[in-house]
């Protein structure tokens, strides 16, 4: 897909972000990693839903810097079908996974509780650090 396909079909919408709407994506992230990893001990799945919007919120701000933002239905989808084709190449299977992620976190939200392993949290936690390094890096905020 595309972005103009993306476009057509309505899953984003072209969008000119103010500088505070995307360092406000960005604080976010920054806000949400933090909180994913004080909450690890105490609840995985939590951790992983927590971690899994910081993300989202850091792939939002790469996005509006770009002049796009997610449609309001399937907008989560969305980011990751955006992001797989305007991030650095070395990040596609890092964005795959990030939607492999997005649909067990809908599973451990809404229909299983305990679903989400030490492993898979760590491994989630340790790749979202990156990602939103790479975001601050490529919108140089601090």
């Amino acid at each position: 897909m595309s972005i103009e396909e993306l476009l057509k079909v309505g899953s984003i919408n072209r969008f000119k972000a103010t500088q505070e709407e995307i360092s406000r994506a960005i604080e976010i992230a920054r806000r949400d990693l933090v909180f994913a990893e004080s909450i690890f001990k105490q609840n995985l799945d939590w951790s992983y839903v927590v971690a899994y919007n910081a993300v989202l919120q850091a792939g939002r701000a790469y996005m509006f810097s770009l002049g796009y933002r997610p449609a309001a239905t399937g907008g989560h989808k969305a980011v990751f079908e955006f992001l797989q084709l305007n991030v650095d190449e070395s990040l596609n299977e890092s964005i795959s996974y990030f939607d492999r992620v997005r649909r067990k976190r809908h599973r451990t939200v809404y229909d299983e509780v305990g679903l989400i392993t030490e492993k898979e949290v760590k491994n989630l936690l340790k790749r979202v650090r990156e990602f939103i390094s790479y975001v601050e890096s490529s919108l140089r905020v601090s």
